[in-house]
């Protein structure tokens, strides 16, 4: 754990009341666990299917939610949490006390060039910092610079996941993501988005690899592609076909690569 996110828990005990993990997720900080999960909007319970897979929920609010995953004699611990940057550094801020090995992040993402299809598995090759919440990792908040590429903070673990989906039978693409603060007005930007050489579009990556390296811990993002503005394909309207091929992407690519994960050494 670097200097600087001891001083941001330090600063925030006053709000948290010593234990924010267990108060907003039930989250034990004396129990050891494989694999921390951040999942906006995503619950393990709506993706993760198997009988042999036990998903105990921890805690539950109107926007947050905490479980433990166990299998093949590995525990997760898994934080479901609102979409946005912001929402991303606080939950993996209340958290950064736990007892856990890997990071990893599991989400959607939008499309911005034709050769990607629905249900793709992507990890960020980059990912432009389109935000202004990471500046509140900084000790002075007029030292940052938006728009900056954040890269994975272990690229030799991301290489390993990639490795590990190869080998699994799962393909998986590396590609330059931007991060945005709005879903519904990027639209009206995306000439200027594309600048940056992305390829894909979503709210968190950028922050949750800046989390990671101030927690240093080994971390990958795994992006289920949602939606494809290049092509038009949208977001709520799927064809039967494009439902298939992203639910079998979120409902059983990435949950049996994150088993796989929790396996792994590191």
């Amino acid at each position: 754990m670097k200097k600087r996110l001891k001083q941001l828990l330090s600063a925030m005990q006053i709000a948290s009341g010593g234990d924010a993990a267990l108060y907003e997720f039930g989250l034990q900080k004396d129990k050891h666990y494989d694999v921390l999960v951040v999942a906006p909007g995503w619950k393990p319970t709506k993706i993760i299917k198997r009988e042999d897979i036990q998903v105990t929920c921890t805690m539950e609010h109107s926007y947050l939610s905490g479980y433990e995953v166990t299998a093949y004699d590995k525990s997760i611990a898994w934080i479901q949490c609102s979409s946005g940057a912001s929402s991303t550094i606080d939950e993996l801020l209340a958290c950064a006390e736990l007892n856990f090995d890997k990071l990893v992040f599991v989400g959607a993402v939008g499309a911005l060039t034709a050769d990607i299809d629905l249900g793709d598995l992507c990890t960020p090759k980059w990912s432009i910092a389109g935000n202004l919440t990471n500046g509140y990792l900084e000790e002075d908040l007029t030292q940052y610079v938006p728009f900056q590429k954040v890269y994975p903070n272990d690229p030799h673990f991301v290489e390993q996941v990639f490795q590990l989906a190869q080998d699994m039978g799962y393909s998986m693409r590396k590609e330059p993501v931007f991060c945005t603060d709005s879903i519904l007005c990027e639209y009206s930007h995306l000439d200027f988005i594309k600048s940056f050489g992305s390829k894909l579009i979503e709210m968190e990556t950028s922050s949750f690899y800046r989390m990671a390296e101030l927690m240093e811990k080994p971390a990958v993002a795994l992006l289920a592609v949602s939606d494809n503005s290049a092509t038009g394909d949208p977001l709520l309207a799927r064809t039967p076909e494009q439902k298939i091929k992203y639910d079998r992407c979120r409902k059983e690519v990435i949950p049996e690569l994150l088993f796989k994960i929790a396996q792994m050494s590191v």
